[in-house]
């Protein structure tokens, strides 16, 4: 009996096996081994729709300038008196209503859940959907899009159900992942939560990982009104923009970052017309950053857990102290989400990408700068792609101050510690600073929110590589590149002494922007004027 018990085993034990094999046999059967790795391209923030699903759907994200200045101008208008006797609240408590209202499709729960409605983004996926078409070698062959205002690590998940399925369905048993802005933090979440055993590259592109200004520094409370940049943010936006778009609307520019900047130069020409005493300014402009921006981000963004990891490590432990000081009981929840994050990403994120590359997964940062940033922050100065600093998109590489260079003192001490190659052609970038320097790469002159074709070709070199290509392996791919427009041609070629400052300027482009800009300037003229009269 025991003999006949023994043989029976060993059979099922035979059987198990052949069974094992036989599903192993099937899985090699569906891999796939050619060069054309698939590339899944994690988007940014993208805009939110009210109901993305009807067809008169509007956009609820983002801040509406109009809407704005309108506000402010009526609101000053209608509580002028009060506002001359250094009475603020009925002003404060308006302007921070009327947000509340205006947002409440938009802004999350308490906890930092979604509203009770049908808002979202404009995509759905879905494994029955999925197709197999990654042998085209386009980059938007596997995108990737999520609703920002999702915990990071919800997104995870939903992230890693995408992967298996691509992977499953082209055969690869690893993808690469090209994440750009905000789409490196959901990266970094999802290899911190599944691991990366299934990636082969990562690249990031413009990443926001380590924190964006008007997210940042506006959740901590760091607000800095500078002419000077803004006169830099405004000429520039126009020099590089479409020639074909008017100046007035271009479309390059974030509603938020207009919005706010215009809402703050309208504050300013109402107190100026109203003839408030530079005193009073002064209060009323500290209570509006104290008291009312608060309420304005808790009425849209800063309940919302994704767009806290848009928040450097530096601004953090302010930014929760500015916006939760009187109520962290009301958003405990929310609290634990930001915290899980920061604990769990964003603090052990060097350490991340460090196991990552020591594992095997091949790493390329690319990061762009030449652009002044929003001009409304304490980092205004700081070298940027026109939203996030080059110092935050590189992880670490140290930057001059917008329109100036290193300074020669620093260029001789580092040439002095070896890092000679490190140093920018333009002078304004020592890269060995940046935590990888040897697979970080640099191009000027690119705006944030454009994607030149060219950024694939080294996506395609990266992922093609049977190891990890760094930026002395090739020549069209220096450490150090330049972006220009010439006779109407795209350029993006190794920086040189000749071409470090070559840029594309549209003549009529230029000429009616220059008008645009000689009247803001009168207008702020006027302003200082006037301010100037009444303290006399």
């Amino acid at each position: 009996m025991k003999r006949m018990l023994s043989v029976f085993l060993a059979l099922l034990m035979l059987l198990s096996c052949c069974g094992a094999l036989t599903v192993f046999a099937q899985e090699d059967e569906n891999v796939c081994d050619c060069e054309h790795m698939p590339l899944i391209y994690i988007f940014g923030r993208q805009d939110i729709f009210d109901d993305p699903r009807a067809e008169n759907r509007k956009v609820i994200s983002g801040y509406d300038s109009d809407w704005i200045k309108g506000l402010i101008s009526e609101s000053v208008k209608r509580n002028a008196a009060k506002l001359m006797l250094g009475s603020f609240d009925a002003f404060c408590d308006e302007i921070a209503a009327a947000f509340e209202e205006k947002y409440k499709d938009f802004v999350c729960k308490d906890d930092g859940s979604l509203p009770d409605n049908a808002s979202g983004v404009e995509w759905t996926w879905s494994p029955e959907t999925m197709r197999d078409d990654h042998r085209y070698d386009n980059v938007y062959s596997y995108v990737y899009i999520y609703d920002a205002r999702k915990d990071p690590f919800e997104i995870a998940d939903d992230l890693h159900a995408y992967i298996e399925c691509v992977r499953r369905v082209t055969g690869h048993r690893r993808v690469a992942v090209l994440s750009r802005c905000m789409g490196s933090e959901m990266a970094l979440t999802y290899f911190e939560k599944y691991g990366w055993q299934d990636i082969d590259t990562f690249f990031t592109y413009s990443s926001a990982a380590l924190g964006t200004t008007i997210f940042s520094e506006l959740f901590s409370g760091k607000v800095q009104i500078d002419l000077a940049s803004i006169n830099n943010f405004l000429d520039e936006k126009h020099r590089y923009d479409d020639p074909d778009a008017p100046p007035e609307d271009d479309g390059t520019v974030d509603p938020e970052t207009k919005a706010l900047l215009f809402a703050a130069l309208e504050l300013g020409q109402q107190l100026g017309a109203l003839g408030l005493p530079s005193k009073l300014s002064d209060l009323l402009m500290k209570r509006m950053w104290d008291d009312v921006l608060p309420r304005v981000l808790k009425a849209s963004f800063a309940t919302s857990a994704g767009y806290w990891s848009m928040v450097a490590p530096q601004d953090f432990a302010d930014a929760k102290a500015f916006l939760f000081k009187n109520d962290a009981a009301r958003y405990a929840k929310l609290i634990e989400k930001i915290d899980a994050y920061d604990a769990r990403v964003r603090r052990p994120m060097k350490d991340i990408l460090t196991r990552m590359k020591n594992d095997g997964v091949k790493l390329c940062i690319l990061a762009k700068y030449g652009f002044q940033i929003i001009p409304f922050t304490a980092s205004a100065r700081a070298q940027a792609d026109d939203k996030i600093t080059m110092t935050a998109q590189s992880f670490g590489a140290t930057g001059a101050v917008y329109g100036e260079t290193l300074s020669p003192l620093y260029i001789a001490a580092r040439k002095r510690a070896g890092f000679d190659s490190s140093i920018s052609p333009d002078k304004i970038i020592d890269a060995s600073t940046a935590w990888f320097p040897e697979v970080t790469w640099f191009v000027k002159n690119i705006r944030h929110n454009d994607f030149p074709g060219r950024i694939y070709d080294l996506v395609l070199r990266m992922t093609r590589a049977d190891r990890q290509l760094t930026v002395n392996d090739d020549p069209e791919f220096p450490q150090f590149m330049t972006h220009f427009w010439e006779n109407d041609v795209e350029y993006w070629v190794p920086m040189t002494a000749e071409n470090m400052h070559t840029e594309y300027v549209h003549p009529d482009l230029r000429t009616a922007f220059q008008t645009f800009l000689e009247a803001l300037k009168a207008w702020i003229r006027h302003l200082l004027h006037r301010e100037s009269t009444v303290q006399s």
